[in-house]
């Protein structure tokens, strides 16, 4: 393991920039077979960039609540990273209501225009601006890119509340990063397949698992894994 898990965040990301600054972090491959890919330092630009428009823009704090709508893609792994950089908890398809920010793509945001300000996130797989945004929601693409490089927020030390999935249960940073240890594998470059959205595989494994070896994680689009995993290189897969 490259640092103490005490439950801080930011310096395990930093450490991976540092340590593996050009080799893969994530890769996703969405329903069209585009083909995107995450280096350690292109994570670290983007969760500083995030985590700095969740403090300065949303103004949430340590203990704040994110409403998470976001589907399986990259940016939600870059938005569950950020979060809990500064110290909030992300919750799986959370009740804006019970929340202070709802994070969402634009179709999932719709049915809560009225009732909230949506944070809609781009789902393109270069991460390009969603364009045609109405004005009942905030173009988060935009406000994040406008964001410095470097964290400039004080990011989130030690242990605290980090997740909340729909089946009740509920994950410390520390709990978390020990969940993702305990898994087989740390150096495995690892394909996730079709494996049950509320899992706790399904949250913590793209966003932790490489934070605590050397391995990668692979966001398939389910079809033929076998073969994806060959393609891509991936020592296992997780169904």
């Amino acid at each position: 393991m490259p640092l103490h898990i005490d439950g801080s965040i930011w310096p395990l990301v930093v450490h991976r920039a540092r340590t593996q600054a050009s080799l893969p972090y994530l890769t996703s491959i969405d329903n069209a077979g585009m083909r995107t890919e995450l280096s350690g330092t292109s994570m670290l630009n983007a969760i500083a960039k995030t985590a700095g428009a969740l403090v300065t823009e949303a103004e949430l704090e340590p203990g704040s609540r994110i409403a998470m709508h976001l589907p399986w893609h990259w940016q939600r792994v870059v938005w569950s990273l950020a979060a809990w950089t500064v110290g909030a908890i992300v919750v799986e398809h959370g009740d804006p209501a019970n929340c202070e920010l709802l994070v969402a793509d634009m179709n999932a945001a719709l049915p809560f225009t009225e009732a909230c300000e949506p944070w809609v996130v781009s789902l393109h797989p270069l991460g390009l601006v969603e364009k045609g945004l109405p004005n009942t929601v905030v173009d988060a693409t935009s406000v994040c890119r406008m964001q410095p490089d470097a964290l400039l927020v004080e990011p989130a030390n030690g242990d605290g509340p980090a997740l909340e999935l729909s089946d009740g249960s509920a994950l410390t940073r520390v709990q978390a990063l020990e969940w993702t240890t305990n898994q087989d594998g740390t150096e495995a470059r690892i394909l996730l397949d079709r494996i049950a959205a509320s899992s706790k595989a399904a949250w913590l494994l793209p966003s932790l698992h490489p934070l605590i070896g050397t391995g990668a994680i692979i966001l398939g689009d389910g079809q033929d894994p076998e073969q994806t995993a060959q393609r891509e290189g991936a020592t296992r897969i997780w169904r």
